[in-house]
């Protein structure tokens, strides 16, 4: 069989490639604006555990503060594999159609699939959740309207 395409060209359409390297910009810029979130939820939960104990040092509800402040603190964790997965595909995406480079694309694709297979994960556990105080709550609710 003959190849009528030339040995440097790539299998990729031209189409295609402009609407990956659009994503790519629109990944960018969704990922910056989640790594300035997570330092926000770092600094809130920074200034939970650390700030209110200047405020009111006898204060009784401190043990309530640091546990909210913790949670702030998981978030923030949580929330940074998505948002580096996005800007790993973003990155790896425009290296890969600028410079015709199939291993920077085949990399940020993988970095997009981890970005799914993580949101679906969360999402069953999140969901989970949801049913398990579903099927908690309910019942105790009936209980406390007899």
């Amino acid at each position: 069989m003959e190849d009528n395409e030339p040995a440097n060209s790539s299998p990729i359409p031209f189409e295609i490639k402009n609407y990956l390297l659009e994503t790519s910009k629109w990944g960018k810029f969704l990922a910056i604006v989640g790594y300035v979130g997570i330092g926000l939820i770092i600094l809130m939960a920074v200034v939970v555990l650390i700030g209110f104990s200047f405020f009111n040092p006898v204060m009784d509800n401190n043990l309530n503060l640091r546990g909210v402040g913790l949670i702030y603190l998981v978030i923030a964790v949580v929330y940074y594999f998505p948002i580096n997965y996005l800007h790993r595909f973003s990155r790896q995406i425009k290296l890969g159609i600028t410079g015709n480079d199939e291993q920077s694309l085949t990399s940020g694709f993988e970095n997009l699939k981890s970005l799914f297979k993580f949101m679906g994960i969360f999402t069953i556990i999140t969901l989970s959740i949801y049913a398990l105080f579903l099927f908690i709550l309910l019942p105790v609710s009936v209980l406390f309207m007899k």
